[in-house]
């Protein structure tokens, strides 16, 4: 089933970005980019992370067909663009019910944002965690000028609350 849906996304919806959408799993090769890509956005906010502990997550993602997942926009065969959909497993989090899928990691390159790209992955994760049966589709963001991003793409603020000695905003998009 996800592979039907990266094909028809293939045809539809990326190639107005020259670019093509894959598995983490086709190309694990760029872990170490996006776990620096991670990096570089959340260790502002929490300096408990590393480069180390993002490579472990995303070989945790080498899937095709179940959760922990990740998709990589590649242009070129370089990556500029990623999703992942995941179990959320921080402690922070125990009081949400342990059958919620979350969003993580939506990050496109600086030169390919304001086109649309970021939009495209968000609606491609929604639709794959529906075709998954889940009816939310959970994340969060320390950078609250980025919610009203994510309000405008139908996504509704569920609650704002200390994380890591910073605010987070949790925000849920209705499948």
């Amino acid at each position: 089933m996800i592979y039907e849906m990266l094909s028809e996304a293939n045809k539809d919806v990326f190639p107005r970005y020259h670019i093509q959408l894959n598995l983490l799993k086709n190309c694990p090769q760029v872990i170490p980019t996006l776990a620096s890509w991670l990096y570089e956005t959340w260790h502002p906010y929490d300096a408990s992370v590393t480069r180390e502990n993002f490579i472990q997550s995303f070989e945790t993602r080498l899937n095709s067909d179940k959760i922990p997942i990740t998709f990589i926009a590649l242009k070129e065969m370089v990556p500029v663009g990623m999703i992942s959909l995941k179990k959320q497993t921080s402690p922070e989090f125990s009081d949400f019910p342990e059958n919620r899928i979350w969003m993580s990691g939506l990050h496109v390159i600086p030169e390919e944002r304001n086109r649309g790209l970021g939009e495209d992955l968000l609606k491609f994760a929604a639709n794959t965690a529906r075709s998954l049966g889940y009816k939310e589709l959970y994340f969060f963001t320390s950078d609250l000028s980025k919610v009203q991003w994510y309000t405008k793409r139908e996504a509704q603020i569920l609650e704002e609350r200390p994380f890591r000695n910073h605010t987070i905003v949790i925000l849920y998009i209705p499948l």
